[in-house]
């Protein structure tokens, strides 16, 4: 850091300047390190995050996605026609055929067992469909206990 002399009015001494650019700078280049580590720790932990290898190119597709109830009998219901687990399966591999970029919305009732919603998603993923979504409702309170409110 330099320190200029100017020389002033005659009688009185010589009055320094300083230059704080370089620790403007220097600042500068901490703060955006900063910037750019802290969003990426988690508890103290440096995380990498997760990348997109194939990012939907449709995701503004204007087709509807096609809807698939599980009621609480494991009754699916897709295209307003109950059926078994097999015959909806049949069924989208068809649409899935037909429409192969199109969008897949599971609903699943809250008294199914999660395993039937879990592997019948697999079973939509393994036919091809890309975007499988699972419909939820609104937050309850959950008191603790082994039903919600």
């Amino acid at each position: 850091m330099g320190m200029a002399v100017e020389t002033g009015k005659p009688g009185k001494g010589p009055k320094p300047s300083i230059n704080v650019t370089p620790l403007v700078d220097v600042v500068l280049v901490l703060l955006i390190i900063f910037m750019l580590i802290i969003p990426n720790m988690q508890d103290d932990k440096p995380i990498e995050l997760i990348n997109v290898m194939f990012p939907d190119k449709d995701a503004d597709s204007k087709e509807e996605p096609l809807v698939v109830t599980i009621d609480r009998n494991e009754v699916y219901t897709l295209e307003e026609q109950d059926m078994a687990r097999e015959q909806a399966i049949g069924l989208l591999k068809d649409v899935y055929a037909r429409s192969p970029k199109r969008k897949v919305l599971l609903r699943g009732d809250a008294k199914v067992p999660y395993k039937a919603v879990r592997t019948f998603f697999k079973d939509v993923q393994d036919i091809g469909f890309g975007g499988v979504s699972l419909a939820v409702g609104s937050q309850r309170k959950w008191d603790g206990g082994g039903e919600v409110d």
